[in-house]
């Protein structure tokens, strides 16, 4: 799956953020204003663009806007574009109930990218079972990972369910391809065991 190369910076309007705090092991978004204050997802549960992630260098400085450079498709890294910058990825994450909407999931964290590489491994499994339909995600909880510079907190992703590609989630070009296996951004630390597919017809999202 090819991606267009997209330097930080541009002008135009964005798609509000959900990030992780991999100190914390929460989870944070707004909403769509000026003036918004950040506010704790308290169910992370919500549909994964995984069929269009995209990988890339990023470099996020408090205060200002983020730095991205995407990759040319998942198994083709783009040159790093200079200090400061990590390997991390990017995808779009809808819930009216727990994101307020459309929502763009990024990071650069090894113990995030980690729970994504078994998240993808997951997504590939059983979306030939699923055809038309996103994951449905939930963050099950966190797991405490401890190295030289402290403890992390890995966020264990779940497909607890399949659903249709919201209207807001539209893709304006063509489908793309299936796309390759990604090359890992981070190996990782430790195999935790694919997440569930089986659907949960009381998920919430």
């Amino acid at each position: 799956m090819g991606f267009m190369s997209n330097p930080a910076g541009g002008d135009g309007g964005f798609t509000p953020f959900l990030k992780y705090n991999a100190k914390a092991g929460r989870f944070y978004t707004k909403e769509d204003k000026q003036g918004a204050e950040e506010f704790e997802v308290s169910n992370m549960t919500a549909i994964f663009d995984l069929e269009n992630i995209k990988t890339g260098w990023m470099l996020f400085n408090p205060g200002v806007a983020p730095m991205k450079t995407f990759d040319p498709s998942l198994s083709q890294a783009a040159p790093k574009p200079g200090d400061g910058f990590k390997r991390g990825f990017e995808l779009l994450a809808y819930s009216e109930k727990n994101l307020l909407g459309l929502r763009e999931f990024s990071s650069t964290a090894g113990a995030v990218i980690d729970a994504m590489n078994h998240l993808y491994d997951a997504w590939e499994a059983g979306r030939g079972g699923n055809p038309g339909k996103l994951p449905v995600v939930k963050c099950a909880g966190v797991t405490p990972v401890t190295n030289k510079h402290g403890t992390n907190y890995a966020p264990k992703f779940e497909i607890v369910s399949w659903a249709d590609r919201p209207a807001e989630m539209s893709v304006d070009a063509a489908a793309p391809t299936p796309a390759p296996a990604p090359v890992e951004i981070k190996p990782a630390s430790g195999h935790v065991g694919p997440p569930s597919s089986t659907s949960d017809n009381n998920v919430e999202f």
